[in-house]
């Protein structure tokens, strides 16, 4: 039976690109195997596919454990402490595990995978349930699968999360894509063309006035640690632009993209809504030719759970105690209550069927998630396990 750590080497060493959706398959039969040699029966659902593994644990209750082997590309190699490194090679420094996905979120993958090795054959609070999808890094495509297949549980926990403080709400992500058409022509004749490159600068500057209407959107739920605003706030931001393929010719059009946060307590139709608005003004005043196109069918809208809801108060009780056993008083260790997430996750699809839920993971702000040299202090994966292991077998009292 594999180590925490040697189940870790392994799926960081599969290449689960989430765009590409390489190995999906792959990892997810490696994942039911794993369990498969805990004399558990797990099952495979959806085209990601997505693993499901019960325990049945004499509960009357069942708590989803929710991860994703998915992870965003990585270019490589990095180069970390001297070494060059593959990011799919993984390498353990000094209580750091490197490698694409090590936090983000085949962590998550591994301390449930140890959870349940740890207390099979236990009577638990909690029936436990791993979900572990592919397509979270692509808004959710597994969970989507999970849900859509009838699935139900009556508490979940994301495993998909910061570490310094249990999330009790997420930002929801809208994604959004304008689009300026001009007329196109030889750039030594600018006058005789429409620039969309101008163009589209100029409703980007303007469309800086919607970024901070958004900002004066405020949540009731506390925003993380070490954040500019107190209470989660909207934002606005442009991720992607486009246009052209010559440095001679004007182009006939220009593309941006954007990522629009909602707070979890705001009524999503109503911000696409408002959006659309001034848009709509925007251009009318510029006087440029522009469509923009959003699409809630599938978007992440964002989650919020009461802080009385029994998991909220056993996460946040277990998650102080387990600081408190892994690293003592230390200073720069310290457990930071509770919060939302600037984030989004898999949560909303729980959110969405009345599941009370939280989110509690081994993130950092110094892992370098979706970055070059991401890695995961080992310590926090220990933390991880015994969280859950308290949430699971402690009264609580």
């Amino acid at each position: 039976m594999l180590s925490l750590v040697e189940f870790l080497f392994e799926l960081i060493r599969l290449n689960t690109d989430a765009e590409k959706r390489l190995n999906h398959r792959e990892a997810a039969e490696l994942i039911a195997k794993r369990f498969e040699e805990l004399d558990l029966e797990p099952e495979l659902i959806g085209d990601m596919p997505n693993v499901i593994v019960r325990m049945d644990a004499g509960a009357e209750e069942d708590l989803a454990i929710v991860s994703h082997y998915d992870v965003v590309p990585a270019a490589g190699p990095w180069k970390i402490e001297g070494k060059v490194v593959d990011p799919f090679t993984p390498l353990e420094i000094d209580g750091k595990i490197y490698g694409r996905g090590s936090a983000d979120d085949k962590s998550g993958i591994v301390v449930t995978y140890e959870i349940f090795r740890k207390l099979k054959g236990r009577r638990l609070r909690y029936n436990p349930v791993a979900v572990i999808v592919g397509g979270e890094e692509m808004g959710g495509i597994g969970i989507r699968e999970v849900m859509d297949s009838g699935f139900r549980s009556d508490a979940a926990i994301i495993l998909d999360s910061s570490v310094s403080y249990v999330a009790i709400g997420a930002s929801g992500a809208v994604p959004g894509w304008i689009k300026v058409k001009g007329i196109g022509g030889h750039a030594g004749s600018p006058f005789r063309c429409v620039n969309p490159v101008t163009q589209i600068c100029e409703l980007i500057t303007e469309m800086k006035e919607f970024s901070s209407y958004r900002a004066g959107k405020l949540s009731e739920l506390p925003s993380p640690p070490n954040t500019p605003i107190p209470k989660l706030w909207g934002r606005l931001t442009f991720t992607i632009l486009r246009a052209g393929d010559k440095t001679n010719v004007i182009p006939e059009e220009a593309v941006a993209a954007f990522d629009l946060r909602l707070i979890p307590d705001e009524d999503p139709e109503e911000a696409v809504e408002e959006l659309y608005s001034f848009f709509n003004q925007a251009i009318t005043r510029l006087g440029i030719n522009a469509t923009l196109k959003i699409s809630l069918e599938n978007a992440n809208t964002g989650w919020m759970t009461d802080p009385s809801e029994e998991i909220v108060r056993r996460t946040a009780k277990a998650a102080k105690k387990a600081y408190l056993e892994i690293y003592g008083e230390r200073e720069d260790r310290k457990f930071k209550g509770m919060a939302a997430e600037l984030g989004g996750n898999d949560g909303y699809c729980f959110f969405k069927k009345g599941i009370p839920l939280v989110s509690f993971g081994a993130i950092r702000e110094d892992n370098n998630i979706h970055r070059s040299n991401e890695f995961v202090y080992l310590d926090d994966i220990r933390l991880l396990v015994r969280t859950l292991e308290l949430i699971l077998t402690s009264t609580m009292d």
